[in-house]
């Protein structure tokens, strides 16, 4: 957005005012040495990703900056389009990704996911990146810097409805086994996996269990269903509880417990996918906190990510299970 929107006036500049506008949305992490572990939860993507703060900064930001910048012609409307303009395609981009982001801040807490993109994705940034660095080391003329940029933006748009057209697809298909299969279950979720969007998981929801199921566009025969019994009663001492309440609220109400270390329960949200650890044939849920109350009463709700030695492997194995190979990929053992 810098170099589309700056670039024919402040050159480097309007790259370097990109990237720091791009990453300000994200700086709410600083946040975070003050905020308790139930802020902690709401405060990421929340108002710093809102409608009303990109809107704010875009009037505030607009003549600062063209002040800056005077001397080179840079007016404050074409400035206050680039602040909104960095701004809100950073939301949108998380918009597109599962995590949600609560762009009615302050007014709702709502979290808009659209689950088109992995949250990393480097069909979409390639194009974008390989257009900056030959405008920066390529020493084109104001034009031909122009063309290329507004091409390679063009490349990343049309990924993104790509993207939109496979996860219709595959929710299509994984609606139509799942009528099949699993008479009553209600498909929740459809999301890309990682790192492409030709794989896609759907999450089901029936009353004592969730169902997760793989789809990909070169199966030759419809995907098997990996059973996720619920067991919430084992989360029952924590209701009520302000930080369960926020974790409930974090995972949409798609959520179940297990039996954890020492005594804890693991509270697992399930509409993240699951890292398939190769050496150890077995799934271990990406997002999920452990449960407990320390001395004093208070609950306590650290999370934990799974860690792999065998990541180069599960890469692999994503790329069987797009290729429509799934004996490995479904002899995982559940969790």
């Amino acid at each position: 957005m810098g170099e589309l929107v700056l670039g024919r006036k402040l050159g480097w500049r309007g790259m370097a005012w990109g990237l720091l506008f791009g990453i300000l949305p994200d700086l709410d992490i600083l946040a975070y040495p003050w905020l308790n572990e139930v802020e902690k939860i709401s405060w990421h993507r929340g108002i710093s990703h809102s409608i009303l703060v990109m809107f704010v900064a875009s009037f505030l930001l607009a003549k600062p900056l063209a002040w800056l910048h005077r001397e080179r012609g840079l007016t404050a409307k074409r400035a206050g389009w680039f602040v909104f303009l960095a701004w809100s395609t950073h939301v949108l981009i998380d918009v597109f990704t599962s995590y949600g982001t609560q762009i009615f801040e302050p007014f709702s807490n709502q979290r808009v996911a659209f689950s088109n993109l992995f949250i990393v994705d480097l069909f979409f940034t390639l194009p974008m990146l390989v257009g900056l660095v030959w405008v920066l080391f390529g020493d084109p003329t104001s034009d031909e810097r122009r063309k290329v940029m507004w091409r390679a933006f063009s490349v990343s748009c049309l990924y993104v409805v790509f993207s939109f057209v496979m996860k219709l697809w595959a929710s299509d298909q994984i609606q139509t086994n799942v009528a099949a299969e699993i008479p009553g279950g209600k498909v929740v979720a459809v999301a890309p996996t990682p790192f492409n969007t030709l794989l896609w998981r759907g999450l089901v929801e029936t009353e004592e269990a969730y169902w997760v199921t793989y789809w990909s566009p070169f199966d030759d025969k419809p995907a098997s269903f990996d059973y996720v019994p619920k067991r919430r009663e084992l989360a029952k001492r924590f209701e009520g509880q302000a930080l369960f309440e926020a974790l409930k609220w974090f995972a949409r109400g798609h959520w179940v417990a297990r039996p954890g270390p020492d005594g804890k329960v693991v509270f697992v949200d399930v509409r993240f996918g699951e890292l398939r650890d190769v050496e150890d044939c077995q799934l271990y849920p990406m997002f999920q906190w452990h449960l407990s109350f320390d001395e004093a009463g208070e609950m306590q709700a650290p999370s934990y990510r799974p860690r792999s030695s065998q990541m180069k492997a599960a890469l692999g194995l994503i790329l069987e299970r797009i290729g429509g190979t799934t004996e490995r990929w479904e002899s995982m053992k559940g969790f």
